[in-house]
């Protein structure tokens, strides 16, 4: 796996419970990053491309405050910003479009809704602001209900697409992006920039869905169609 394919942080908290593993985990990784790369080269898409990916979708009047103060506080460095209806916890990939057909769409959502019918809704805490090696990105916690989520969606997934490269639970690191480092630039002075808002009041927030969407690039942006809702 290439580094920049590789889970980031790559290195796994200490516990998946506790907050402050989870952030201290998070900030040390992109406080050791030397240089921040183009989110749009380095996540490279085909013209036309779209895929069928697992979401968690937030539209948290205090969440969208914090993440647009932010966005606002880091305009100048580079930064694409997620735009504010479309803030989003990424789960899984199920695979391209052109590769997932329309049953497979169906049966993997009705293999989802049962594996997911006994999970009840959960908060998380959304907050500290961190970054990764091409967006920045609020921490998030706890991981244990993610990982549960995350771990149900891959097997109800690879049911039906058995032979898809789906990726592990082990690899998946929940993360709530803010923006997408638009130009290859020197880390420091940007992880400075993030230092002095990561004292920001943390925000919590009610999880109650997750969506099977069908992802696509909107110029600068990710926008997507809801193809299945499920309720926890």
């Amino acid at each position: 796996m290439s580094a920049t394919k590789r889970p980031f942080p790559l290195l796994y908290p200490t516990s998946t419970t506790d907050a402050d593993p989870i952030i201290d985990n998070d900030w040390s990784a992109f406080r050791q990053l030397s240089t921040l790369h183009d989110h749009w080269t380095m996540k490279s898409w085909a013209p036309g491309q779209s895929g069928f990916y697992w979401y968690i979708t937030f539209r948290d009047p205090a969440l969208v405050e914090l993440a647009r103060h932010c966005q606002e506080e880091l305009a100048h460095d580079g930064l694409d910003p997620v735009p504010v209806d479309g803030l989003h916890l990424t789960l899984l990939s199920v695979g391209k479009v052109d590769d997932v057909s329309p049953w497979q769409v169906s049966d993997i959502s009705t293999a989802a809704r049962a594996s997911l019918a006994a999970m009840k809704p959960f908060d998380l805490t959304i907050g500290p602001l961190t970054g990764s090696r091409s967006a920045l990105r609020f921490s998030v916690t706890p991981w244990t209900p993610l990982l549960d989520i995350h771990h149900r969606l891959r097997e109800a997934t690879a049911l039906h697409r058995p032979s898809s490269r789906l990726a592990e639970t082990i690899e998946f690191r929940p993360h709530l992006g803010i923006g997408y480092i638009n130009r290859t630039q020197p880390a420091g002075p940007l992880v400075s920039d993030v230092a002095e808002l990561r004292d920001l009041p943390p925000v919590t927030v009610r999880v109650e869905q997750v969506r099977l969407v069908e992802l696509r690039r909107d110029g600068h942006a990710y926008r997507w169609d809801d193809r299945a809702v499920i309720d926890l």
